[in-house]
């Protein structure tokens, strides 16, 4: 009986045994072939990324390449087109030193001088010096603040745009209402307003006021925004029916308002409100 155990014991452990063994032979098996699928994983992502590193480095060279090409193009574009003119750049809300350095830039490329004249958005009202002082050169009327606003807007769009003394806006200067840089001369041949997003700045003030009085001198005018500008002004300036850009910053922007401040007439950009992206007679 003890040997017949003896054989049933040693049976049952070989068996045992020999399962053991397959499970394990098993897993090892299979802990092989994940590696392996892990492995060509691998090597597949690693393909594909230096792939895609290969193609940015190829994008990125295309566009180096064509944005250089364009810098070199630009001036060949605008050159002369605004030869011996004077241009106005008009601002009522700050303006960043990078925007006026590249917007009185932008003309001197095209041949012109500039100015660029910030304007307080109240017209210093709310000093009564400063009221009394604009009011002396209006002696003969009894002016309301919102008379005595248009009479102001009225006088400094006259000594802009005609040869007129400039004695009013020596005054404007003086009181800080205005602040004037740049090499430009007076009169200006043309107009831009450079406008801002809306939440910081409404045109309505001082720049809709000012093209109304301009537009009788029949000379360029222009309303401008930066391409970043999500809450644009550029349809309160086309409510005032003058051309406009609503990307400045960019290459088809500068060729856009030079061409703009040329007499073409347009709406250009990238946003809603654009017509074309460049004026019609140059992207023809």
């Amino acid at each position: 009986m003890l040997d017949i155990r003896y054989h049933v014991s040693s049976l049952v452990a070989v068996f045992l045994a020999l399962a053991l063994g397959i499970l394990l032979g098993s897993v090892i098996v299979d802990k092989g072939i994940m590696a392996e699928q892990q492995k060509a994983l691998i090597d597949s992502v690693r393909t594909d990324v230096k792939q895609v590193q290969d193609e940015n480095r190829l994008l990125k060279k295309e566009a180096d390449e064509a944005q250089k090409l364009q810098n070199e193009l630009i001036p060949l574009v605008v050159r002369e087109r605004l030869s011996g003119k004077n241009i106005v750049f008009i601002s009522s809300h700050p303006m960043s030193d990078g925007l006026k350095d590249f917007l009185s830039g932008l003309v001197k490329k095209a041949g012109a001088r500039s100015y660029l004249i910030s304007v307080s958005s109240d017209l210093g009202f709310g000093d009564s010096e400063i009221k009394k002082r604009l009011s002396a050169f209006f002696p003969e009327e009894n002016l309301s603040d919102e008379d005595l606003k248009s009479r102001v807007i009225e006088r400094f769009a006259i000594e802009l745009a005609t040869s007129s003394d400039k004695a009013f806006i020596q005054e404007l200067t003086t009181l800080g209402i205005i602040k004037m840089e740049g090499n430009g001369n007076l009169p200006a041949n043309g107009f831009v307003f450079v406008g801002a997003d809306l939440s910081n700045f409404d045109p309505k003030l001082i720049d809709v006021p000012l093209i109304n009085q301009l537009k009788s001198f029949g000379l360029s005018l222009v309303g401008v925004e930066t391409e970043d500008i999500s809450n644009s002004c550029i349809p309160i300036y086309m409510s005032a029916k003058i051309s406009t850009v609503d990307n400045v910053d960019t290459i088809p922007g500068e060729v856009s308002l030079v061409y703009a401040l040329c007499g073409v007439k347009g709406n250009f950009g990238t946003k809603p409100t654009a017509e074309n992206l460049l004026p019609i007679t140059v992207s023809e």
